[in-house]
């Protein structure tokens, strides 16, 4: 054995012994701990770091392969755990973004059917309105057309009782005009029946004279 040799022997088997407290460590507490969890992929890492550096130094590659794979071991799981991380990130953002995209198209789907409701309210109160205002023209219409109606019946009565009483007011007349001569003819009857009415009194007081005289003689 060469002088060398001597001093990386006691080094090694110092390293065994210092790594004794640490095998216990990872056996009571680290080993209990989740395989991803942070702390674990800490430790593991920087005694994986440890053991590939010694060994490395020691000439010891079984130390240092162990090493080197602890400390990939633990890189790849945080990688893995940073990738897992990102992901559920990616997909927190995408369905976070799903649901504000869910929210906007319901807003969206409420707003169309609200308008469309709105719309087809203000279209059947603008028909009704307008039925309502064709009704009331169609009244107006006829209202006015019967007023019309009336007024030329009522034209055409007063014409009728304007031409009925010049008609009556012409026979009228006419009956007047025939009745005067046989009116005048009565009069001069009634005067002369009169006239003979006085005579005959005239002659009947005559003949009474006559009588009272010749009785006295």
């Amino acid at each position: 054995m060469n002088v060398l040799e001597i001093p990386l022997s006691i080094l090694k088997f110092q390293y065994k012994i210092v790594r004794i407290p640490l095998g216990l460590f990872e056996t009571k507490v680290v080993d209990t701990l989740d395989p991803d969890a942070p702390a674990r992929l800490v430790y593991e890492h920087t005694v994986g770091a440890l053991d590939k550096k010694v060994g490395t130094i020691l000439g010891d590659s079984a130390i240092a392969q162990r090493g080197a794979e602890q400390v990939k071991h633990a890189d790849d799981l945080a990688r893995a755990m940073t990738l897992e991380a990102e992901a559920d990130a990616a997909e927190a953002a995408a369905d976070a973004k799903l649901n504000t995209a869910r929210e906007t198209a319901e807003k969206d789907r409420v707003a169309a059917e609200n308008a469309a409701r709105e719309a087809a309210e203000e279209a059947r109160a603008s028909a009704e309105q307008r039925k309502i205002d064709a009704a009331e023209e169609a009244d107006r219409r006829a209202a006015a057309e019967k007023k019309k109606a009336d007024d030329i019946e009522a034209s055409r009565a007063a014409a009728a009782r304007e031409a009925e009483a010049k008609q009556k007011n012409q026979i009228d007349k006419t009956e007047a005009a025939a009745a005067a001569p046989a009116e005048v003819q009565l009069a001069d009857a009634a005067e002369h029946q009169d006239q003979a009415e006085d005579k005959k009194a005239e002659a009947e007081r005559i003949e009474k004279l006559f009588l009272v005289e010749k009785n006295k003689d």
